[in-house]
């Protein structure tokens, strides 16, 4: 069983329902049923909600496949918890000030475990 990437999908998971609540508090607020109806806050909740989607899944996924090629839990644990901190902190960042040095930072975050997990894989698959 994927124990410590399972542990991270489940964080993930409660995470993502108050984002995706969020956002639809706003389109009742708003009544806007379809895109942001030209609602500034509603675009940040939509596209910091959808940011989060496109990067959380395909890294769980990179993490399961190092998990399942016998990675230490350490290793496995800073993967998770790296991605843990930059994806709250880019989620923060959208909502509140997007020019923000915690922004790339989040993002480099991000793009640390996408490296972390694919040297991972690629050196497991020269060994």
């Amino acid at each position: 069983m994927l124990t410590i990437t399972s542990l991270y999908a489940a964080l993930f998971a409660v995470i993502l329902l108050p984002i995706t609540i969020r956002v639809g508090l706003r389109r009742i607020a708003t009544e806007t049923w379809f895109l942001d109806g030209g609602d500034d806050i509603l675009l940040k909740r939509i596209r910091s909600q959808a940011n989060f989607l496109e990067y959380v899944p395909f890294a769980l996924f990179l993490m399961a496949l190092v998990e399942i090629g016998g990675a230490s839990a350490t290793y496995l644990h800073a993967i998770g918890g790296i991605l843990l901190v930059s994806r709250v902190m880019h989620y923060i960042t959208l909502n509140t000030n997007p020019i923000a040095m915690t922004r790339p930072i989040s993002m480099a975050g991000t793009f640390a475990v996408f490296i972390m997990c694919a040297v991972w894989l690629l050196n497991a698959q020269i060994a």
